[in-house]
């Protein structure tokens, strides 16, 4: 439906309009109503298609200026809005009327300065009317490739494949300068601001089928809807790249969590595992931004992970060695009969190891020539060419061997440079990436892009799978649940835990409360010695902290003690809390602690955890997370990327334990976060992991309160 928050066909009059007017255009050149008029002349978008909106003026820059849009004779795409926020919406339903498809709001004074309910009310206006609207507060959107500059940055940038979507205003104005600069060509400056209709999922699924795009980057300081984005991200990264910059990585000011998993799972970890789970490259700052949309733009994905370094300096050799290392780029052994024809490209004392050392006697042809040689060997994977300016070589020779190179071999493999030097490299990189080969000046930074292919690579050939649906007892978690929330709780009781995790599979010892001295005799002898006694509390999460705990019970005059003794703990330490009574349980044998749980991020929903377990969790923080729904091969991942999964996997001669059934207990508790949004925590801390089998020690369930529940079980 036209102007539905889920309409993208719009997007095209924002982006690609035939027509603009700029409502609130001015006279005055310190005015932004002015700059944006000068900014869509100077970029030569046709004049005759230009309408400067203002009642006051009868002529601006020599365009006839029109007192309403309605008086325009011509149809309009985009309105580019810049008058006062009260008039906002009287201009928005002019808009409406004329029959305008898209417009662009660069008025401030909206839900950045708290007034919401104008912000509310553009949009219901923009929506009504089949509009999208961009903005409000923002610096403007450009195109290159239809000479479209409806913003108030400073020029228009150079045409190029390499579209920047922006959070940030002021960032845009700053990176319009700097790609310049560096001669960074983008297809399409897109400023966000308010984000009140169109975002950053909107147009990244436009720009998705834009012919002109082959990069999406995205400059995000936070997201309204982190699943739609995460759909959105879904059905175009198969497609083209999306590298994002997200700001705001520091936890300051986070509050501490009741859970493990949650005092673990900051925000910015829940942004970490989107982008993975869905294939978007994460750069840490905006020189690494366009470093990898530069050469994901201009080189095909790293697919074969052996990668050799060609160079004419040893130590530029050793400063990319050392960023692959710790980059996962892996350097691969040179065959001897890809040395033997390397050697007739280098001096008798250069080197075939990888890196290649060609030596500072290296020429033209001798770059040529084993590049070329590298390119065609069925083993390497891609090629990182450093080059050292020296008295005997020009910068630019070099240059066009690598792209003679490039040009006479296949191109599916990737390559990346660096030239060192002065001002020479720096025109050398220039050609370098006219020609579609991504250059950078220093050997750190052709690594990094290298690794962006890597990991582009590691995506794009990633087989398709869906997470599975487990055999699990819904109704009896949905009673325990349930009850919780009428009573309004905010945890479940130990033994509710240990029975919703029964209910989903998740294996658990035995377990029974007592409520007497009499009872904690005989239940302990039928559970069996040694045991576990714990107190039964939804008002105690960590039973530990108050004494609520007593571990290797050996006989029933020790039950007794320890019956005693942990409700002597609570009415001292916890003197409020509800006491349903004390939990004996068998005592298991210890296996290899490991930790799996779940915390609800506001903006993506179930975070998947798994670590290193026990007490010192939060110490050790050996952690992987993704979000939901989580498939097996995305389990067996996130316990690869922690140091747990060496000793899971046998480490040092000791035996290897059943990884399979700790991946079962990931997915069942990845389905039950699923299945009840009320559940906001779960820590399975520990789950012991044996040879055979796992079995959840303790379980913690943490519940959201019931009023705030949308979708009850």
């Amino acid at each position: 439906m036209d102007g539905s928050p889920d309409d993208i066909s719009n997007l095209k009059y924002l982006l690609e309009p035939e027509s603009v007017a700029v409502i609130g255009a001015s006279r005055d050149p310190q005015k932004i109503g002015y700059q944006v008029l000068w900014n869509l002349i100077g970029g030569g978008f046709p004049r005759e298609k230009i309408f400067p909106i203002n009642p006051k003026a009868e002529e601006i820059l020599d365009l006839k200026c029109y007192p309403s849009i309605l008086e325009v004779p011509e149809k309009v795409d985009l309105a580019v809005i810049v008058v006062p926020a009260k008039i906002v919406p009287m201009v928005l339903k002019q808009c409406v009327e004329k029959g305008v498809k898209a417009v662009a709001i660069i008025s401030a004074g909206f839900g950045e300065v708290g007034n919401i309910a104008a912000e509310e009310e553009i949009v219901r206006i923009a929506r009504e009317g089949g509009m999208r609207l961009l903005g409000p507060n923002i610096v403007g959107v450009a195109n290159t490739h239809n000479n479209m500059n409806a913003s108030f940055c400073q020029a228009l940038p150079f045409k190029g494949n390499i579209a920047f979507i922006t959070q940030s205003g002021a960032l845009a104005i700053a990176l319009v300068g700097w790609t310049l600069l560096e001669k960074i060509g983008l297809s399409a400056l897109v400023s966000l601001g308010n984000k009140a209709d169109v975002d950053d999922a909107d147009l990244i699924l436009y720009l998705r089928d834009d012919p002109k795009t082959s990069v999406i980057t995205i400059y995000m300081e936070g997201l309204d809807d982190g699943r739609k984005f995460m759909d959105a991200a879904s059905k175009v990264s198969a497609q083209k790249p999306i590298i994002i910059v997200k700001a705001g990585r520091s936890e300051r000011g986070a509050k501490a969590a009741s859970s493990h998993t949650g005092s673990l799972a900051g925000s910015d970890i829940a942004y970490t595992a989107a982008f993975k789970k869905y294939g978007v490259l994460r750069a840490s700052n905006i020189q690494e931004l366009f470093d990898w949309a530069m050469a994901t733009a201009y080189m095909p994905p790293l697919k074969n992970n052996n990668v050799v370094i060609l160079t004419n300096g040893g130590g530029a050799g050793v400063l990319a060695t050392d960023e692959c290392e710790s980059s996962g780029i892996n350097l691969m052994d040179i065959p001897p009969e890809l040395a033997e024809e390397l050697r007739k490209y280098m001096p008798p004392f250069g080197s075939v190891g990888n890196p290649i050392d060609l030596t500072g006697m290296a020429t033209k042809e001798w770059y040529k020539g084993a590049l070329k040689a590298l390119l065609s060997h069925k083993d390497v994977g891609g090629v990182i060419v450093l080059y050292c300016h020296t008295a005997i070589t020009a910068p630019m020779e070099i240059a066009e061997a690598i792209i003679e190179a490039y040009e006479e071999s296949n191109k599916d493999k990737p390559i990346t440079t660096s030239f060192i030097g002065g001002s020479e490299c720096l025109k050398s990189q220039e050609h370098l990436r006219r020609n579609n080969i991504p250059s950078y000046p220093s050997p750190e930074r052709a690594v990094s892009a290298m690794a962006a292919l890597l990991e582009r690579g590691k995506y794009l050939m990633k087989p398709p799978s869906k997470a599975p649906k487990l055999d699990v007892d819904r109704v009896t978690a949905q009673r325990i649940i349930g009850k919780a929330l009428e009573e309004d709780r905010s945890a479940l009781s130990s033994i509710e835990a240990f029975q919703v995790a029964e209910a989903y599979g998740i294996p658990v010892p035995p377990l029974q409360v007592v409520k007497s001295r009499e009872e904690a005799v005989s239940v302990a002898r039928s559970v069996g010695f040694p045991l576990v006694a714990e107190i039964e509390s939804p008002d105690i999460i960590h039973k530990t902290d108050v004494g609520g705990i007593v571990l290797n019970i050996e006989n029933e005059d020790a039950a007794l003690k320890a019956f005693d003794q942990i409700l002597e703990n609570i009415k001292k330490n916890t003197p409020t809390a509800k006491v349903i009574g004390v939990a004996f349980r068998k005592m298991v044998e210890e296996g290899q602690e490991v930790l799996v749980g779940m915390h609800r991020d506001p903006t993506f929903g179930p975070l998947i955890a798994f670590g290193m377990g026990g007490i010192f969790v939060n110490i050790l923080k050996d952690v992987s997370f993704r979000i939901t729904p989580l498939t097996e091969m995305e389990a067996k991942e996130m316990i690869s990327e922690t140091k747990a999964s060496k000793i899971l996997y046998g480490y040092r001669g000791m035996e290897t334990l059943d990884i399979n059934s700790v991946v079962d207990v990931i997915l069942r508790v990845s389905q039950l976060a699923m299945d009840f949004k009320e559940i906001t925590d779960i820590d399975v801390n520990p789950l012991f992991v044996y040879r055979n089998g796992c079995v959840a020690v303790d379980v913690k369930i943490l519940l959201g309160k019931s009023e705030k529940n949308e979708n009850k079980p």
